[in-house]
């Protein structure tokens, strides 16, 4: 069977899932929350199975219009999404022509790749700078470039993935503003972690469109929700490419329990936040090793040894996520409630400590 060529040339998007106990590792590499989801969730899942609902196919309007007042939107201006990837695999292939282009500052989320690819759209990528600062006046002298009209996207994670940058939310509405003809899509998986969102914006610019999604802060990735935001006309035309039932009614079931009960995961994000990631931060800066600090759960960590680092986090049960080019000299460490954290900094601080007395011994041993 003989695939497109543009598919015969891209690699699989293969995050590294295997292995991944929660029972028997702590999972510091995903982003995910490191705890499940409250009792509302349980108690709605299982509500959903006892009303012998699974043989009927799903129904969403009762829960858009319960999340887009939740968001103080019209339920017009929302589609839910199998996730977000699912978000970004519609909008891209509503926007895109093959050639045309996506202006995607790197590094980021692998997911854009992936799907630009299969629709053989050209990426135009300003790098992030030195810093991790976004790259914004690369960014507009793009936009305005004279061979611009080729470009139909620009693409805003933010904050992005995995630097954890986040764009001043000035500069962001002068990019809505000053490029009206290049449809913008705010990539917010980590919205609540910020609490900075540009969702009341969707009213006032037509070239605007927001991703969320439900994998984060609500502890939800295995149950694949998440939403576009967008004008009305552009959510009509969405949902010609979204199938009719491509999202699951436990997950919207799940998804309604978070909205209608939202202390837990509430909780949880001011835990992480202001607890757990001010102490992981100051643990780093007293033993000398390089972060990027970020707006997210997670730190972009740069280790002077990786794969040592790696290699005894792991052997102690902890997993990071390693980067790739241009920033393969660092992990991406995600952040969960203080205990957790507190075991990330004993075993990373005794590796450290050995790493640290290893080096002196052969100091020493080079001075006789």
């Amino acid at each position: 069977m003989k695939v497109r060529a543009a598919i015969r040339r891209m690699k699989p998007y293969a995050p590294p899932l295997e292995g991944r106990d929660p029972a028997s590792r702590l999972l510091l590499d995903f982003n995910e929350s490191i705890v499940p989801p409250g009792p509302a969730v349980s108690m709605a899942l299982r509500r959903f199975i006892e009303e012998g609902r699974l043989q009927v196919y799903p129904e969403y309007g009762r829960f858009v219009e319960k999340l887009a007042g939740f968001h103080e939107l019209e339920p017009a201006q929302l589609i839910l999404t199998n996730g977000s990837d699912q978000g970004i695999d519609i909008v891209l292939r509503a926007l895109l022509e093959p050639g045309q282009s996506i202006v995607l500052p790197e590094p980021t989320f692998a997911m854009y790749h992936q799907v630009a690819g299969t629709l053989e759209a050209r990426l135009v990528s300003p790098a992030y700078g030195e810093d991790m600062s976004y790259p914004l006046q690369a960014v507009r002298e793009t936009l305005g470039s004279a061979d611009r009209t080729g470009i139909r996207l620009l693409v805003v994670v933010n904050p992005n993935n995995p630097t954890g940058t986040e764009i001043d939310l000035a500069d962001l509405e002068g990019l809505l503003s000053d490029f009206p003809g290049v449809a913008i899509l705010v990539d917010e998986a980590y919205a609540e972690f910020t609490g900075h969102t540009v969702l009341p914006w969707i009213g006032r610019f037509e070239n605007l469109a927001v991703l969320r999604t439900f994998s984060k802060a609500f502890a939800m990735p295995s149950l694949r929700l998440g939403f576009v935001a967008a004008s009305a006309v552009f959510i009509g035309e969405l949902n010609k490419i979204r199938g009719p039932y491509d999202v699951n009614m436990m997950a919207v079931a799940a998804a309604e329990a978070q909205i209608d009960f939202p202390e837990d995961w509430q909780a949880y994000v001011r835990e992480v936040m202001d607890i757990s990631k001010p102490r992981v931060e100051a643990f780093l800066v007293e033993r000398g090793v390089n972060f990027y600090p970020g707006a997210a759960n997670f730190l972009l960590v740069r280790p002077r040894d990786l794969a040592g680092t790696m290699a005894y986090l792991k052997e102690n049960g902890i997993l990071v996520r390693p980067q790739k080019t241009p920033i393969g000299d660092t992990f991406r460490l995600s952040i969960g409630p203080l205990p957790v954290m507190e075991r990330l900094m004993e075993v990373y601080g005794r590796y450290l400590e050995q790493a640290a007395g290893d080096g002196a011994a052969r100091r020493s041993d080079g001075r006789r």
